[in-house]
């Protein structure tokens, strides 16, 4: 009997094959005899020489299907292997306690797993995850055994991000989970990577057996265990309609990402250092719309100098030039912490000391990373974007500052300057903001949290953390409208405005620029030249009305399918 479960749309694609049910494995030692304490810090040793080197594999992999934010993932799993938290404490235990490697590895990642699902900030108990995917593969290592394996659907409870790396590698055709929310690491990872995904699909692996026949729909969220041939008949000819896709967008790299009545989009690129340019030069990328700079302050002992960051900067400008650059200021707290800024415990880094509330505070630093940008600006075409803005008076001493370093550096052009649109309370005084400034930029993925109160690190609520939903377009919209208003551009640079599905509103709202990685920018492009303005104006009315996110996507995903090219 045909069985419909509906989850929510991860990852865009269409799937039809054999039901693969993914068994979540314990983190559990093997049972077998520990040697002598040297020789188990030998194994050990091997071990994690074995996992770095999958590790920095799986990153450099990411970096050049999406970008450095989605290999940061694997990143953080490299430096928990030198974590003396996590590794010192195991090597302890094997010598104190005469523990096999396994044992050890078993015990103290089961203990800090616990110790911090038991903390009250969301972002340090996501650290869990990282943990028990990290002792996982410590552990696969220690026995010598090979990576799991699937094809076809692969259902499962939930996924890590390596379990999704790894069945992306093996050509699963797509991933189904009961549990995670769309802007977590497994949906982030699964569109990186072209995998279909939904997420959220409770009752999906009760629902089959091994090798039922399953479809599945990443885009509007929708699984149907054993569908009928009509069903199998029509999402195959949808699966024939996208086959081609690659060579179709390819294509259209030279072209510009203008619709058929002639309204075009800046579609830029997300960097996170300056070994990026290339992707987005390659990718088609009409300029950087957020050079985001943290990689300069963390994983160090000490601040970089103004001169290091001088070379950067101007490194990046130089090789994109004429091409604009937005480089994004300091952007540290909450979950980004950083030597030299002696950032205090929080309770909730969310809300706290974080993106310009932290540079005001710490204006040494902050002038330092100012007057590189000024001094680098000769060499392209730079623009200088402010995070976390909540209140004018940011704004102002923000720009008081650099035009006192333009003063100072005897520069006669003032360096073009905008805000991100990132908390709630920007998007409602963004008419005043336009006013002030020379461009805004809708950071989408803190706006939606703040918005819907829902953490996108926190599993128990990922479900609830939707860019999609109403209350979010709202807050678009008055943002588009706001910024021409003032005649000044508004952008979006968050996670939603690389995605396709999106890309119609967009439209319709009157975007002037979209940010993204590089790998989103062809399919964005298309799914732009495809659609009148005039329609998708009327697609924005229609979906502003709509009662929530789920309703959303199934309207987008119908308007999608309506203009998908014959072949």
């Amino acid at each position: 009997m045909t069985v419909r479960v509906r989850g929510i749309g991860a990852a865009p694609g269409l799937a039809v094959g054999p039901a693969a049910v993914w068994r979540e494995q314990r983190l559990e030692a093997a049972a077998r005899p520990a040697g002598a304490p040297e020789m188990e810090l030998a194994r050990l040793a091997a071990a994690v020489e074995t996992s770095q080197e999958q590790l920095r594999d799986l990153a450099e992999g990411l970096v050049t299907a999406a970008g450095e934010t989605e290999a940061r993932i694997f990143r953080v799993h490299l430096l928990l292997l030198d974590d003396p938290m996590l590794m010192g404490a195991v090597k302890a235990a094997i010598e104190r306690e005469d523990l096999s490697a396994e044992q050890a590895v078993a015990r103290v990642s089961a203990q800090l797993i616990a110790q911090f699902q038991a903390l009250k900030d969301a972002v340090l108990r996501e650290r869990a995850a990282d943990v028990e995917d990290v002792g996982r593969r410590l552990l696969a290592n220690l026995a010598g055994k090979g990576p799991r394996s699937a094809s076809g659907i692969v259902l499962a409870r939930n996924l890590t991000p390596s379990e999704v790396s790894l069945l992306a590698g093996q050509g699963a055709l797509a991933v189904v989970t009961e549990e995670g929310g769309p802007m977590g690491h497994m949906a982030i990872l699964a569109r990186a990577l072209g995998l279909p995904a939904v997420v959220g699909a409770e009752g999906a692996v009760a629902a089959v057996c091994e090798g039922d026949a399953v479809a599945v729909d990443g885009a509007s969220g929708e699984v149907i265990v054993r569908p009928d041939e009509a069903t199998v008949a029509e999402c195959r000819r949808r699966m024939a309609e996208q086959h081609p896709v690659p060579a179709r967008l390819a294509a259209l790299k030279a072209l510009p990402a203008v619709t058929p009545d002639g309204f075009r989009i800046t579609l830029a690129a997300n960097i996170a250092n300056p070994a990026e340019v290339d992707a987005a030069l390659a990718a088609g990328a009409e300029a950087v719309g957020v050079f985001r700079t943290e990689y300069l302050f963390v994983n160090r002992a000490a601040p970089p100098s103004e001169d290091e960051q001088f070379e950067a900067y101007r490194e990046v400008l130089a090789r994109m030039a004429p091409r604009r650059v937005i480089v994004r200021t300091i952007d540290l707290g909450g979950d980004k912490p950083a030597a030299g800024w002696d950032l205090p415990p929080e309770p909730n880094p969310a809300l706290g000391l974080r993106g310009i509330r932290l540079a005001l505070a710490r204006e040494t630093l902050f002038r330092s990373q100012l007057r590189a940008l000024v001094r680098a600006a000769g060499a392209g075409n730079l623009a200088v974007m402010l995070p976390m803005i909540a209140d004018l008076t940011e704004v102002r001493r923000a720009r008081r500052l650099l035009g006192g370093i333009e003063e100072e550096l005897g520069v006669s052009s003032p360096v073009s300057l905008g805000v991100m649109v990132e908390t709630p309370a920007a998007a409602i005084l963004a008419a005043e903001l336009a006013a002030e400034t020379d461009f805004l930029s809708i950071g989408t993925n803190d706006l939606t949290q703040y918005v819907l109160a829902a953490d996108r690190l926190n599993p128990a609520v990922a479900g609830l953390y939707d860019p999609f939903h109403p209350a979010v377009l709202r807050l678009l919209r008055a943002v588009a409208e706001a910024a021409r208003g003032c005649a000044k551009w508004a952008a979006v640079c968050g996670e939603m405005g690389g995605d396709p599905l999106a890309a119609p509103l967009f439209v319709g709202l009157g975007m002037a620029e979209l940010s993204m990685v590089p790998a989103a920018i062809p399919a964005v492009k298309e799914a732009i030249r495809r659609v009148r303005r005039r329609d998708a104006e009327a697609l924005v009315e229609e979906t502003l009305a709509l009662a929530g996110a789920s309703e959303v996507r199934d309207r987008l995903s119908r308007f999608a399918r309506e203009r998908m090219p014959s072949q």
